[in-house]
């Protein structure tokens, strides 16, 4: 039993020691120095390593650094080495930076991989990260320090950054800004004035924001404090970029719409410019945030997630808002009426006008009980509608008048005809001359159809009061009876009492 014990345990302790390279602690790689480095000039960056095999076995080591157009490199002593059983060495990577680069981050990462001899494939794989920021003084800088002598001294650097980019700024404020508005005036167009409105300030600004950073690099200051100051003008830039684009969409695609829409007959272009500008704006303001976030390092993944979260909700709350919508789109698309048409909807005993079509609602002015009514889009489109101005604004005045029986039918067809067409607002010529037919034989009188046409619509129920008044003031004066419904009774046999 012991035997079978002690062999486990060499057994265990063996294949612990094959597989030790998978599980990472063949070679241990310690760096000494600072994982962000702050250069300035161009001379070379020592980064110092230790490597140490803690392994049995003899182990290859290759040493990859990335290739890049802004520096060149060298490894000592080597990028190959070899690694005997426990055995330690010093490995130097030197970076040598390229001449004329003024501000540059490198995020340098070395990999490190370790082969067991005469193996293809490495068994283990390291990265070490270290980022350099390369400062030197800008190019109008250059041939001042040569020529006075200021080399390492920052104080009057920064100054004559400082000055030099305030000179920018002031030159664009006094000089520059002038000009262009003197030249933008001459134009015809209002483009280029709205487009100078709107970079004018920004620029300016900006001019003076990349002065105070590009100065600020010359301060005898570590890489953190360099990084917030870059750090607070990128949020700075976002800021401003979310603001022009706010100021671009309103002042300039928003204007050159509105200018469209006037000039079209549709009422399509008079209702999207108003909700493209509420979406557009909630856009730019939501893209600008994320981004803002994103630049503080900030996951916005969950942000995103739940603005899909909320629009599902939301889409799921309005679906009545969401159907006005789009009905309001298909009633701007068919047109089945424009603004200031009078309609009628089937089984409704009134007339609208129309003052006004909405996104969700149309706005009708009921001409019956004066009163404003707000009807749902949904409803306009379900229903039937009966636009009363088309295919013309003239309208139908149609109505029977009733004589007793016994008359002149010619006589009263004659009377009827010369006082519908002694009216100076019906139409007495074409296929549209008034209409008068002996319509029915009623219960109590003989009922004549009046039918005649008027140049509007909105007329007809006055005309046809001003023609029953006409109608029943010439029968008056003709001794033609208009009569009152009444019944006869005819008693044949009268029974005994």
């Amino acid at each position: 039993m012991r035997r079978l014990v002690v062999a486990s345990i060499i057994f265990v302790v063996i294949s612990l020691l094959v597989v030790q390279p998978a599980m990472g602690r063949s070679v241990n790689v310690d760096y000494h120095g600072n994982t962000e480095i702050l250069h300035r000039g161009n001379s070379p960056i020592w980064l110092n390593y230790t490597f140490t095999n803690v392994f049995n076995r003899t182990l290859d080591v290759e040493i990859q650094v990335p290739y890049s157009s802004h520096y060149s490199y060298k490894v000592y002593p080597g990028e190959s080495i070899s690694m005997p059983p426990y055995g330690v060495k010093n490995v130097s990577v030197v970076i040598y930076p390229h001449k004329g680069i003024e501000r540059l981050e490198i995020d340098l990462v070395i990999k490190i991989l370790i082969y067991e001899v005469d193996q293809v494939n490495p068994v283990e794989t390291k990265e070490e990260h270290v980022t350099i920021l390369l400062i030197n003084p800008a190019w109008f800088l250059q041939p001042v320090i040569t020529h006075f002598g200021l080399e390492g001294n920052w104080v009057w650097q920064f100054v004559i950054t400082v000055v030099f980019w305030l000179s920018i700024g002031l030159l664009s404020v006094l000089v520059i800004s002038p000009v262009i508005r003197k030249l933008t005036e001459k134009t015809k167009t209002q483009v280029d004035d709205i487009i100078w409105n709107i970079l004018k300030w920004p620029i300016i600004l900006f001019l003076f924001l990349y002065g105070f950073v590009a100065a600020a690099d010359l301060l005898p200051i570590g890489a953190n404090y360099l990084a917030l100051i870059n750090k607070i003008y990128e949020l700075f830039l976002i800021i401003m970029i979310t603001y022009l684009a706010y100021r671009v969409f309103h002042d300039l695609m928003l204007y050159e719409g509105r200018k469209i829409a006037a000039k079209t007959k549709s009422e399509l272009d008079d209702v999207l410019i108003p909700i493209t500008e509420k979406i557009g704006d909630t856009i730019i303001i939501i893209a600008g945030f994320l981004w803002f976030l994103s630049a503080l390092n900030i996951n916005i993944t969950i942000f995103l997630a739940g603005l899909g979260g909320l629009g599902l909700i939301i889409g799921l709350a309005s679906q009545d808002a969401l159907a006005n919508f789009f009905a309001g789109m298909h009633i701007l698309m068919d047109h089945p009426f424009s603004i200031g048409d009078y309609i009628k909807l089937e089984g409704i005993n009134t007339v609208y006008r129309i003052d006004k079509v909405g996104v969700r609602s149309t706005q009708a002015y009921d001409v019956f009980n004066h009163e404003m009514v707000i009807i749902p889009n949904k409803i306009l489109a379900n229903d039937k509608i009966i636009n009363m101005m088309k295919p013309d604004e003239m309208g139908k005045v149609k109505f029977t008048v009733g004589v007793s029986y016994g008359v002149d039918v010619e006589q009263v067809l004659k009377i009827v005809e010369d006082v519908v067409e002694n009216h100076p607002e019906i139409v007495k010529s074409g296929d549209r001359r008034p209409t008068i037919r002996l319509a029915d034989f009623g219960e109590s009188s003989l009922d004549i159809l009046v039918i005649a046409w008027i140049p509007n619509i909105m007329d007809q129920w006055r005309v046809a009061h001003e023609l029953r008044v006409a109608l029943y003031n010439k029968f008056k004066e003709e001794g033609i009876e208009i009569p009152f419904p009444q019944l006869d009774v005819h008693i044949r046999d009268m029974p005994n009492p």
